[in-house]
């Protein structure tokens, strides 16, 4: 951070020219302040970093990237320059320039164990969204190598792991995680790990206890609904799948597009055979973000219906 005499000093240079009060707040008001400083003390990394943080916020990714550019010039040495500048390229959609971001960042000496995870995970995030799943799965492990109680990069290798069809290996991997984290949220992917490795009997009870105390029950009903018919206990599944799209689609209000919502309508009506039904949810559930997952099952659906 700035140090506070140079801040307040910047702030009230900023008042003074702006003729605003000391109310404004915000990613704009933020670069008003930090631009002063520049025009006021010079370019440093720090500053042009904070900045295009903010830009980022915004939305205004070419002048973050313009920054960052200049940042890394002034420090070629600082990690988190890299990260922020490839999460700028990844943003516009350069994954690739991303990915050679990631790589210097990865190459400097001055690099800290955290550092070394987060450029990991980024890495590893790029490489899954290439499609280049091995390289990705190595990253992700070995940023959890570095930093095991990382729940959310746990929940991402899972996913991943869901996608390549590796079933069992992710359970393993989830009970590691759960060891070393103590996560709720994994616990639920754990059961989500056992309905795909189709070990229908022993998901079911964890099933009938989250949906025992759970108020929103419509994730949690697809999933019986799925062990259900998973064995082959059609009629009691096609209640809870029905229930299941039905309590799903009314907490989708007018525009709430949330992309796990969207793909669970879509699962619920294609299992229960609506396959129309199901190719438009997911459809709209992959225009809101969602992942490979839910390509997959919709490219498996059109591919169905030609044949």
């Amino acid at each position: 951070m700035r140090p506070w005499p140079q801040r307040l000093g910047a702030l009230v240079l900023s008042l003074a020219l702006s003729g605003k009060g000391f109310a404004h707040e915000g990613p704009e008001a933020e670069i008003e302040e930090i631009t002063v400083e520049i025009a006021r003390f010079g370019e440093s990394a720090e500053r042009l970093l904070q900045r295009a943080i903010e830009y980022r916020v915004l939305g205004r990714l070419k002048e973050a990237a313009n920054d960052l550019q200049r940042a890394a010039r002034l420090e070629s040495d600082r990690p988190g320059l890299r990260r922020e500048l490839a999460r700028v390229q990844e943003g516009q959609g350069q994954t690739n320039e991303a990915l050679a971001t990631v790589e210097l960042g990865l190459g400097l000496k001055s690099i800290e164990p955290d550092e070394r995870a987060a450029l990991l995970a980024m890495k590893a995030g790029l490489l899954a969204a290439k499609g280049r799943s091995e390289p990705a799965l190595e990253n992700w492990t070995e940023a959890l190598r570095l930093q095991p109680e990382n729940v959310d990069w746990h929940h991402s290798r899972s996913q991943l792991l869901r996608e390549m069809g590796r079933h069992e290996e992710r359970l393993k991997r989830i009970d590691e995680a759960i060891a070393a984290t103590g996560s709720g949220m994994l616990e639920v992917e754990r059961i989500d790990a056992l309905l795909d490795a189709g070990r229908w009997t022993e998901a079911l009870p964890r099933i009938e206890s989250e949906l025992a105390s759970s108020r929103l029950r419509g994730s949690w009903l697809l999933r019986r609904g799925r062990a259900l018919l998973g064995m082959s206990r059609a009629d009691e599944a096609r209640k809870d799948l029905e229930a299941a799209s039905a309590e799903i689609r009314a907490r989708l209000g007018p525009g709430i597009r949330e992309a796990s919502l969207l793909a669970e309508v879509g699962l619920a009506e294609e299992l229960l055979g609506h396959v129309e039904e199901a190719k438009r949810w997911y459809a709209d559930a992959l225009a809101a973000g969602a992942g490979t997952y839910v390509r997959e099952r919709l490219e498996k659906l059109k591919a169905a219906r030609k044949d």
